[in-house]
């Protein structure tokens, strides 16, 4: 990593968060994830090596902490401090920059495991409830599995063999539009773009168990 050499804040503080990808890696810890595995998931195109290599660099910095056994990741005092620096950045972005999303960006297995940073748990039912979504105009992961739990959820991005309780067939733009608040579930489905199938109890609640993406809101 190559220094400013400047005796300046925003120099300085560039040197931590201007390299590519970094900013990212620490969104990944703001939402809670902790092993490696976990972190990679939410960058899934930033190789492992380089993701190795950012979270030695953060933890030089004193950003992160590195705990065993495990090992798992977690901000320290001077991560959590850069919490609102990430998050007005994206607040910047989501009023500047952000529009409709591309084809470049239709990844179902990336918006999904957004998805499930962003759970409900109160309104999950009291069991399992697994959830297959397909994408059939998604350039990567057309079909992906949500297994929601009060005791937690996950991502599959193969059929583990479990029962299907809920068939989620959606235009994955539609599908991304919803999550970042630029539409609703009720336009999104009353127009077939999001169609769920199953009981209609659980049909009813589906929409109940996601918040949208933080930045829909703000």
């Amino acid at each position: 990593m190559r220094s400013y050499d400047e005796y300046c804040p925003i120099a300085m503080g560039a040197e931590v968060l201007g390299d590519r990808w970094t900013p990212l890696v620490i969104r990944e810890l703001m939402c809670g994830s902790e092993r490696f595995s976990d972190i990679h998931r939410g960058v899934p195109r930033m190789s492992r090596s380089l993701l190795a290599q950012r979270l030695k660099h953060l933890e030089r910095a004193g950003i992160i902490e590195r705990r065993e056994p495990g090992p798992t990741y977690h901000l320290t005092e001077a991560g959590r401090d850069l919490e609102p620096v990430v998050w007005g950045l994206g607040d910047w972005a989501n009023h500047w920059v952000l529009g409709d999303p591309v084809k470049e960006q239709y990844d179902g297995g990336h918006v999904m495991w957004r998805v499930r940073q962003r759970i409900v748990v109160e309104e999950l039912p009291p069991r399992r409830i697994v959830v297959r979504f397909d994408f059939p105009a998604a350039t990567t992961r057309r079909r992906v599995w949500l297994l929601l739990d009060q005791a937690g959820s996950s991502v599959c991005a193969r059929d583990e063999g479990f029962d299907v309780d809920l068939h989620v067939t959606a235009d994955i733009a539609t599908f991304m539009r919803v999550w970042a608040g630029r539409t609703t579930w009720r336009e999104a489905m009353d127009d077939e773009q999001i169609v769920v199938e199953g009981p209609g109890e659980l049909v009813r609640s589906f929409t109940r168990w996601f918040a949208l993406s933080p930045f829909a809101t703000r």
